[in-house]
Parts: structure tokens; sequence; C-alpha cells
């Protein structure tokens, strides 16, 4: 039984430690990085209660599915509904770009916040995490041609805030 435990253990935390931080930035953009630690806290115990549940193949879709269920609860509870989208870490420009750069990124994630949060969370999850429409379908239970609408309502109201 220990080394049936030992395994599950070393699993949970393998998987832990290589999802972690994609999950915490993917709370910051469902409930806001004010929330995200502890929606992600909550989802991890969540998880590894239930470490056995999902099959091996399904478990990235589940351990999501999880971590926006715990973030839209903490949303939910809060009074104050005001979300944003996480700092990404900045590469490494040239000296002479980094201003310019920071001042597009501020940009960029000043229009990205402003975007309500159903086309925030679809364009996080098509472009940061990069699953596929069906993917996204599956794991916020709604059909392929609303991922296809939202992200491209996303997408325009994007393009525009950084046009103008």
């Amino acid at each position: 039984m220990v080394a049936s435990t030992d395994t599950t253990t070393r699993a949970f935390e393998d998987f832990y430690r290589t999802r972690a931080p994609g999950l915490l930035r993917y709370a910051a953009v469902v409930a806001g990085p004010g929330l995200a630690d502890d929606a992600c806290q909550e989802a991890w115990l969540r998880m590894w209660r239930s470490w056995n549940s999902p099959e091996d193949d399904r478990r990235d879709a589940w351990a999501r599915q999880v971590v926006r269920n715990c973030a839209l609860d903490r949303l939910q509870a809060r009074t104050d509904l005001a979300v944003g989208a996480p700092d990404r870490p900045a590469a490494d420009p040239p000296p002479d770009e980094v201003v310019v750069r920071r001042d597009e990124m501020a940009a960029l994630g000043a229009c990205i916040r402003r975007l309500p949060s159903h086309l925030r969370e679809v364009l996080w999850l098509r472009e940061m995490v990069g699953l596929s429409y069906a993917e996204i379908s599956d794991a916020l239970g709604i059909p392929m041609g609303t991922v296809m609408s939202r992200l491209h309502s996303a997408r325009r109201k994007l393009a525009r805030r950084l046009v103008g």
C-alpha cells in the first residue's frame, strides 16, 4: 500500500511542479491577480482529494476546470468585481527597446483587462494556453460556435483598442 501511495504522491507532485505556474496565470485571467492565489490553493486541495478521478489523458483539462471553478467561486464571493490579467514575464530585449516594450505591454495588458471576462478567458485559453477551439469548448462547457464567436469578438475589440 505504501508503494502505491508514494507513486500517487510523486505523480501529483510532478503534475503540480509542471502545471502550477500556468494554472496560476489562468486563475488570474479568470478572477484577477488578487484572487488567483487563493483560488489555486483551493483548486490544488480539491485536485489532491480527487487525484485518481480523471484519466491521465484528461488530467490537464480536468485541472483547468477545477481551477476555473475555484476562481469563479472566489470571484462570485467577492463584492469588488474588478478583474485583471496577470503580468507576463518580460523577455530580455536589447536595452534600447526596454522602455518601448514596457509601454507596449502595459497598453496591451490594459486593453486585455478591459475586455469582458467571457471574452478575456477564451482569448487567454487560445492564445496563451494554446488550446484548440474544441478543447476550449470542452473546458468551458460552451458550443464551439460560441468559442469562435467570442474569440472573434475579443480579437476585434482588442484590435480596435490598440489602433485607436
